[in-house]
């Protein structure tokens, strides 16, 4: 690392210097000299990587304690895709004296598996871009300064392991309402179906969505948004919800005192796999949400001229009477003619009627059940990623993405992911001698530190410039 900073200093800031003056004198715009200025920033950073990762293999070479253990078979050179482009570099290949087994040792210490390409910061920066936009634009923003395919990125995402964050309690929560709200979300893949009835088709396949809130925070929401207190998001894909609502009901005992819990409102379009959550869910009522109650009474009146049937049905279901919905639909049943549209007005009226307890609370309890927003957060959540724009998916991609989108809405950070994975897939044999080797490097890799006692001319004389700041910085000198 001295040698590149002394190499940059003799050469880097004379080129930087040359590129500030000429923007100073011929003007432009600043990110004129942003993108100018940024290969020099760039190279310095691998010339360091690079230094470094030579250094520390230096230091196995001439280590005494390798030596009772490891023999030197050949130097190569590697290189690795990092965020500020390819770094390459030579280091030792070694042999076990006492077996077969061969190892660039400095790639195990810094991380590196013998087929790695890129770098962790990369993959992370991947992932991180293609949880936003796109497997092809995440292989574009892959570094500053080169890009990998769009099926790289995408084996990336196929590779990843998910696991949630976890959540720290000191102490459960002691509330008396808690609502859960769940809905569903269609995909399009890229095979296609081939039963008679469906032939040609493309394939489905739905992830569930299932979120845990304190109802309304009054103090971030606005005129014109609700937002929701303390969420928790919860989804898969699954033909069998039990699992899924184990751990919604899991996440809810280990963070509130389910002895004060008095009503768990569960919110959502009344599918069989939502009503499901009732049997999970401690002490859970059902909530019919009125995105769907208005769709079904659109549907049911959409067709007549006379606005009175649809007003008179709709003040039935807000009384929550129910004789007079099921009179208000023999009234729209006699002006229907159109069997298709008969149809529709009949499965309306069994939708209603089949959730009317999900109905009905809603005017028992009033102003305690707060609004579903299940359409929306299924927006929020999965359809903004995986079908807003044309797109073909596979299986796995679509569960590997919406379990991310989980995750990261949940808070948790790529970087964790990808570390905790490198760390369950490494297997390391406990050699003491191994052992004993790296704890040696460590100890030497702590004289690293002598090399900033070096007088660099910069730092010695002349004004204090930006320059002489940053690396005073770098030495750890106070400045």
């Amino acid at each position: 690392m001295y040698n590149s900073i002394n190499h940059f200093i003799e050469f880097g800031v004379k080129n930087i210097e040359k590129k500030v003056k000429n923007f100073v004198c011929n003007g432009g715009d600043l990110a004129d000299l942003v993108l100018n200025l940024k290969e020099d920033v760039f190279e310095l950073v691998r010339n360091i990587l690079q230094e470094v990762i030579e250094d520390m293999d230096n230091l196995l070479r001439n280590n005494q304690e390798r030596k009772k253990y490891w023999e030197i078979i050949r130097k190569d050179e590697n290189k690795i895709l990092t965020i500020f482009g390819e770094v390459r570099y030579r280091r030792t290949y070694f042999k076990l004296k006492n077996g077969n087994k061969r190892e660039y040792l400095v790639d195990k210490i810094i991380g590196i598996e013998p087929h790695d390409r890129v770098s962790a910061d990369v993959v992370i920066n991947v992932i991180e871009e293609a949880v936003e936009s796109s497997y092809r634009k995440a292989g574009e923003m892959a570094t500053y300064l080169d890009e990998i395919s769009k099926q790289a990125v995408m084996k990336k995402i196929h590779s990843l392991e998910i696991i949630e964050p976890g959540i720290k309690v000191e102490k459960k929560k002691k509330l008396k309402t808690l609502y859960v709200e769940a809905d569903e979300h269609y995909v399009s893949l890229q095979t296609k179906c081939v039963s008679k009835e469906r032939k040609g088709t493309k394939k489905k396949v739905i992830p569930k969505l299932v979120y845990v809130h304190e109802g309304i925070d009054t103090e971030k929401s606005s005129k014109n948004r609700n937002v929701l207190k303390n969420v928790r998001y919860f989804g898969e894909i699954c033909e069998n919800t039990d699992d899924l609502w184990i751990k919604v009901a899991d996440y809810i005992d280990e963070q509130y005192d389910v002895e004060c819990l008095e009503t768990i409102y569960l919110s959502g379009d009344g599918a069989s796999w939502i009503k499901n959550g009732l049997n999970w869910l401690p002490k859970s009522k059902f909530v019919l949400d009125n995105f769907h109650l208005k769709k079904y009474i659109k549907q049911a009146t959409a067709h007549l001229d006379d606005g009175t049937i649809r007003q008179e049905l709709e003040e039935a279901i807000n009384h929550a009477d129910k004789d007079k919905v099921k009179k208000a639909f023999e009234k729209i049943i006699e002006l229907t003619s159109n069997d298709s549209k008969l149809k529709t007005v009949i499965d309306a009226k069994r939708y209603i009627l089949n959730n009317w307890d999900g109905i009905k609370i809603k005017k028992d309890k009033g102003t305690e059940i707060v609004g579903c927003s299940a359409e929306g957060h299924i927006s929020h959540v999965y359809s903004d990623r995986l079908s807003t724009r044309p797109r073909g998916w596979s299986k796995i991609g679509v569960e590997k993405m919406s379990k991310l989108l989980i995750y990261t809405k949940n808070g948790g950070r790529v970087y964790d992911l990808v570390m905790a994975q490198k760390q369950r897939k490494a297997v390391i044999k406990k050699r003491e001698e191994q052992e004993i080797l790296i704890k040696e490097l460590r100890r030497l890799s702590s004289g690293y530190e002598n090399v900033w006692n070096s007088k660099l001319t910069v730092l010695e004389k002349g004004h204090k410039t930006g320059l002489y700041n940053e690396l005073k910085w770098l030495r750890g000198l106070c400045g």
